[in-house]
């Protein structure tokens, strides 16, 4: 396993940090080797990574090329920001949403995302504005445009993490989904009153507020627990909305589950895997997001490290 030389402080910090957890009741049953403990760091390292890189994104993102389509810069998270810079945060939002609905695919990159958001270059954008006027609007478009979307122009796929989604019309696909999550901004008016509103009742504490909108999303179809954990920790990241992650939400998830119960051990419950994550994100100063992926990405290969881009 070889780790990158620029990562060799963060490692060893990490290392030092896997060495010193303090509490007893969740022991560290599956780091059973030297070989298992680096490549759990090495893991580790990358998960903050992915998250500090959406962060800086944030902070350096300020070019309208960024959110517009065939500009040959187009990059959505980074375009998103660079929206909410501008005070278009219906749009910020909303861009973060396409961008976790469709995903970044391996080869084909933000493709599916820019192409959807430009219209398949028909003109125009599918902007906040536009798409909200009529919920309804997206899917008839798709529904008169799906047998040339799918035979004409670049290869433009889903991400890995949403492989099984599809632009067909119908219940399952991107223009019902779509409907849906405007269907549920709309019932506040926007994107902010739904932040201030949930603010009101569950108070300011960002992990609160996250929590609640995690709830929430049950109304957007075709994301499920990794796409809702997804968008409401790509706008955290992008400093987008006032939200951080209370927990790994590993309850409904396969690996990051798996990894749990190979680092704690098979006798603990769901419930309690929850908070041995949940304890060691604070133990280690990091958003429980770098726990869920890192232990996702270790249980696939625990003993021989693998780079995996998210």
């Amino acid at each position: 396993m070889a780790l990158r030389i620029k990562d060799q402080q963060k490692s060893d910090e990490i290392s030092d940090l896997l060495d010193n957890f303090p509490n007893a009741q969740f022991p560290f049953v599956g780091l059973n080797s030297p070989e298992r403990k680096s490549v759990l760091v090495a893991q580790l390292v990358d998960s903050i990574r992915r998250i500090e890189y959406l962060r800086i994104t944030s902070i350096r993102a300020g070019s309208a090329s960024l959110y517009t389509p065939y500009s040959g810069s187009f990059q959505p998270l980074g375009g998103a920001a660079a929206l909410h810079k501008t005070g278009r945060t219906d749009d910020a939002y909303w861009l973060v949403y396409l961008a976790t609905h469709f995903g970044k695919h391996k080869t084909d990159g933000w493709n599916l995302t820019e192409d959807f958001y430009g219209r398949f270059g028909q003109g125009g954008v599918w902007d906040w504005a536009s798409a909200s006027q009529d919920p309804m609007a997206i899917s008839n478009w798709l529904q008169a445009n799906y047998p040339h979307v799918t035979s004409a122009g670049r290869s433009r796929r889903f991400g890995n993490h949403r492989k099984f989604e599809t632009l067909k019309p119908g219940p399952k696909g991107t223009g019902h989904a779509v409907a849906t999550y405007i269907q549920w901004i709309a019932a506040y008016g926007s994107h902010q009153a739904l932040i201030g509103d949930v603010q009101k009742r569950v108070g300011q504490n960002p992990k609160d507020v996250f929590a609640c909108l995690h709830g929430e999303l049950d109304q957007v179809a075709k994301l499920g627990r990794l796409g809702k954990f997804d968008l409401l920790c790509n706008l955290s990241n992008l400093l987008i909305a006032p939200i951080l992650p209370d927990k790994a939400y590993i309850a409904q998830s396969t690996g990051p589950k798996a990894g749990a119960r190979l680092l704690f051990g098979n006798g603990l419950s769901v419930a309690q895997l929850e908070t041995a994550c949940v304890e060691l994100a604070e133990h280690m100063d990091v958003s429980p997001q770098a726990i869920e992926d890192a232990l996702c990405n270790w249980q696939k290969s625990p003993a021989d490290y693998i780079y995996f881009r998210g």
